[in-house]
Order: C-alpha cells, then sequence, then structure tokens
C-alpha cells in the first residue's frame, strides 16, 4: 500500500498539469468551434481531431474570419502543449521519480530476504577496500554513504549482492531499512569517531546480537567505542606505532605475513573464529588431546576464552573449555570441518 500511494502521488504531481493542459485545449477547441463556426458538436470533434492531427481533409473548414484566427491560434496552443506534455510524460517514464521510485521498491524487495548480511557504513578509501573484498567473497552487502561524490562512483558499480543505500548511517530509520535487524555485521568507517560512535550506540540499540567493527581515529576514543558495546575496534594509529616498534625492536614484521595472506596464491587461506559448542568432543581436551592440527590441517594461532582476551599460541597443556573461541589460520573447507567437530556433527 505504501508503494501505492507513493505512485498514486507521483502520478499526480508530474501527470496532472501536462494531461489537464491537453483535455483543456480539446474543451476550448470544442466548444470555440461550435460558438465562432456555429458547428454541431459532431462536427466540432471531427474537425478539432482532423486539424490537431495535422489531417485536413478540406471537406470542414473555418469559414469566418474569427474561425481561421481561432484555428491557427489552437494549432499552435495544441503543438506547444503537446511538446510539453510528450516530454513531461517520456521523462516520467524513462528517467524521471518513477524509475526511482520503481527502482527503490525493487531494491526494499531484495532488503527484505537479505539475512546474516554486512551493512557498511561509509565508502571512503576504507569503505571502498571493505565493499571489494566483501563481494568477492560472494557475500551480501548493503553500503550506506551520503557524500554526493562517492554516490556517482557506487551508482557505476554492479552486483546481485550489493545495495546501495543514499542516506544518513546516522539516522536510525536508515539502519532499520538497511536489514539492520537480520544483518550479521555493521563496519563503521566513517570520517570521523563522533559518527562511528553515533552507529555503534545506534546498531547495538536496535540488534543486541550484530557484531559492530568500527574505525577509530583518535587512541583516547577507544574506551568510549567499548562502553558502547564495540566488538571489534580498529585503529590505524596503534597499527602503525605497533608495526614501527615491532620492526624496530625485534627486525621483525607481523603485519607483512598479513599483507602476503592478501596476495594471490594465498587467497583460499584465511583467518576463523571458531566457537566450542556443547557437546563437543573437544571440551575438557588438552590441545594436544585434541590434536586439531592433524584433523583439520589448521593452524591454532590463539583463543579467546570467556574469562580472557586473546590468548596467543595456547600450551599443549591447555585445556579448551566450552564457548572458548579458537583463532585459526586454513582454508575455507579445513575451517567448516573444525567447525563440525565443535558442533559435534
Amino acid at each position: 500500500m505504501r508503494f501505492r500511494t507513493k505512485l498514486r502521488t507521483l502520478i499526480f504531481k508530474e501527470l496532472f498539469i501536462p494531461l489537464m493542459a491537453i483535455f483543456s485545449i480539446f474543451i476550448i477547441g470544442f466548444l470555440g468551434l461550435i460558438f465562432i463556426e456555429h458547428l454541431s458538436p459532431l462536427q466540432s470533434i471531427y474537425m478539432l481531431v482532423i486539424t490537431l492531427a495535422t489531417i485536413g481533409y478540406g471537406d470542414v473548414v473555418p469559414v469566418t474570419p474569427a474561425g481561421k484566427i481561432f484555428t491557427i491560434s489552437l494549432i499552435i496552443a495544441a503543438f506547444t502543449v503537446g511538446l510539453y506534455a510528450v516530454g513531461k510524460i517520456s521523462t516520467f517514464f524513462a528517467e524521471g521519480e518513477l524509475s526511482t521510485l520503481l527502482k527503490q521498491r525493487k531494491m526494499d524487495k531484495t532488503l527484505d530476504k537479505m539475512k546474516n548480511h554486512y551493512i557498511v557504513c561509509g565508502y571512503g578509501k576504507t569503505g571502498k577496500h571493505v565493499l571489494e573484498d566483501l563481494l568477492k567473497k560472494g557475500l551480501e552487502v548493503v553500503i550506506i554513504e551520503s557524500n554526493s561524490e562517492r554516490n556517482e562512483k557506487l551508482k557505476e558499480l554492479y552486483s546481485d549482492k550489493y545495495i546501495h543505500l543514499d542516506a544518513d548511517a546516522t539516522d536510525d530509520a536508515v539502519l532499520i531499512r538497511a536489514g539492520i535487524k537480520k544483518a550479521r555485521f555493521i563496519i563503521s568507517v566513517l570520517s570521523t569517531d563522533a559518527e562511528n560512535l553515533f552507529v555503534t550506540l545506534s546498531a547495538k540499540d536496535l540488534n543486541k546480537d550484530i557484531k559492530v567493527i568500527t574505525r577509530v581515529a583518535e587512541t583516547n576514543s577507544s574506551e568510549k567505542f567499548k562502553k558502547a558495546g564495540a566488538d571489534f575496534i580498529v585503529s590505524p594509529i596503534e597499527i602503525a606505532t605497533d608495526r614501527i616498534i615491532s620492526i624496530a625492536t625485534t627486525s621483525t614484521d607481523f603485519y607483512s605475513f598479513v599483507e602476503f595472506g592478501g596476495k594471490e596464491e594465498m587467497k583460499e587461506y584465511q583467518f576463523g573464529l571458531v566457537e566450542i559448542k556443547e557437546d563437543s568432543d573437544l571440551i575438557n581436551k588438552t590441545y594436544r588431546e585434541a590434536n586439531i592440527p592433524n584433523r583439520t590441517n589448521l593452524v591454532v594461532i590463539g583463543f579467546y576464552s570467556s574469562m580472557s582476551e586473546l590468548q596467543v599460541n595456547p600450551k599443549a597443556d591447555n585445556l579448551i573449555q566450552l564457548g572458548d573461541k579458537l583463532l585459526v589460520f586454513g582454508n575455507v573447507e579445513q575451517i567448516e570441518k573444525l567447525k563440525k567437530i565443535a558442533l559435534n556433527q
């Protein structure tokens, strides 16, 4: 009903004037020929049609000077109004608001079907790379951007797994339209910390289960984002600092390994986070007993427990507990195999 109401309003707004102008020409012409040329209603309609259609059979012609002047004026007015009406109607159907409305309806239908998708707020340098990588992985993405220049670039990009909203991501109504209540992740990479913080607060308020990844420009803002409910906070300054210190103090660079993971020969490999579920045969086993590398060919880099932050390089005697999240590195097939073990499938 909402679409139909908008459509009726749009038709009335865009087509009322040109259609009324055409109707007025016919009424004025019909009545004018009757009163000026003293024609019958049928003769008036006949003459009006052949005049406006430029057929001119010659069997009915204006007799009086006033009739001839009226007919000339009628032809000029009809030609002018006709051009105007055709232009307005063509624009309305081809490239006007009707086209936009139909695209929005199609977009809304696609959004309604989306589930466990990714919402990206901001299409700057970071947002561009995030969007491209998510689409390469075949994931469904909704990107929200309010900058007009960036939106023009987004219009050139097309994918059946990609929805673009020209809107303000800090608006709750926009997030709801983007399907935040059914989304899996929201990634906020807007220009300022204030905007990213607002998106984080709104996202967690609208969907407490959604995972929020946000970028922080000011290092002293991280604590605010944690309080707001951000699950993952990325600070470019901290990453750069850690990399510099790592190189300066150890002459090694962990981040070069991460960058190598983006190269073509490593495309099939990725990091994965696998949660240990109830009834898994890994519960209360040591990492030595679990023997994950031999069972899955995965490398266990670390783990999150319910009581601590990330523990890197777990010891062989460490126990695996219910709810632990194992950080592993391998290909998709290997990670899926561990997920099945973690679920006892």
